[in-house]
């Protein structure tokens, strides 16, 4: 069985609830992944509570927790966001 961005994202956030270590916020910024190099992949960046409602279907998933960025990491993450995607699929 393979983990979503959804259960990794909900089980990181229980951890920082429980232990309190200010290491990951329902704020902080991350890239959900998903059956990257397939014809269908999905690329979606947003805060963790953002790709909490994403449906990344299919696996395979990865999650990527964005650091500092660079202005021009800033603006291609922008391209990625939960918003663009979404008027991308309408």
């Amino acid at each position: 069985r393979f983990m979503t961005v959804n259960t990794a994202l909900e089980q990181l956030i229980e951890i920082e609830d429980k232990r309190g270590a200010n290491v990951i916020t329902r704020e902080t910024r991350c890239v959900g992944l998903s059956r990257v190099g397939c014809s269908d992949q999905q690329i979606i960046a947003g805060t963790a509570q953002e790709l909490l409602s994403v449906d990344f279907g299919a696996p395979l998933h990865s999650m990527v927790v964005v650091g500092d960025a660079h202005p021009l990491e800033e603006e291609l993450l922008e391209g990625f966001s939960v918003a663009a995607a979404a008027a991308s699929s309408s």
